[in-house]
């Protein structure tokens, strides 16, 4: 049993893989598409349904950049990269403490239950984290329901590390120091747990 939920697990963890590239290189050809289409036939058919499907992607990058609107389909290139990026990451290390917590349940060592538990907790609190740092970005998030239960998440946790790293003008460095502390905690963790790949 404890074998199958596993292979479902890793099931999960390539079709997470396989969308993140197809979302990846679908935004990128959209917008080289777009960018090629609007010097050669901005007026043309497949040039109305191109930006018909990257107006909603590229606008509201655009509107937060009045001097330099030109640039937000690149923009938007980079955020989808380090998106697809940060997912990935935090989905593989969620699934792989999953993995681990499995196998730990299957040989009965109740320390590797322990840290394995542990990893996942920290593995969870770096994804909300992050989660709330991207979304803090995104001006038409920030006021909903999402971010204020994002906001209740992390806080208790984000709030100390403010006072300790006061912000620095308008740039706020404690969620930079929290997360960098976090991968130590896992990493300490795996170490004084003995939990390996």
């Amino acid at each position: 049993m404890i074998d199958m939920v596993a292979q479902v697990i890793i099931l999960i963890q390539q079709a997470i893989d396989g969308l993140l590239i197809a979302l990846v290189i679908g935004i990128v050809a959209l917008l080289v598409l777009r960018a090629v289409l609007l010097r050669v036939n901005p007026f043309g058919s497949v040039a109305y349904y191109v930006r018909r499907a990257t107006d909603p992607l590229v606008w509201p990058i655009a509107q937060h950049m009045p001097g330099n609107a030109s640039a937000a389909p690149l923009i938007l290139v980079i955020a989808t990269l380090i998106g697809a990026f940060f997912i990935k990451w935090l989905t593989t290390d969620v699934l792989h403490a999953l993995l681990g917590l499995l196998h730990g349940i299957a040989s009965g060592n109740l320390l590797e239950i322990i840290g394995w538990l542990l990893y996942g907790a920290v593995a969870i609190l770096l994804v909300l984290i992050i989660a709330r740092i991207v979304f803090s970005w995104l001006p038409f998030v920030r006021g909903g329901r999402f971010m204020w239960t994002l906001y209740s998440l992390t806080e208790p946790v984000m709030g100390p590390f403010r006072q300790i790293v006061p912000p620095l003008g308008m740039f706020d460095l404690s969620p930079i120091l929290l997360i960098l502390l976090l991968q130590i905690a896992q990493n300490a963790i795996q170490s004084v747990f003995g939990l390996y790949q």
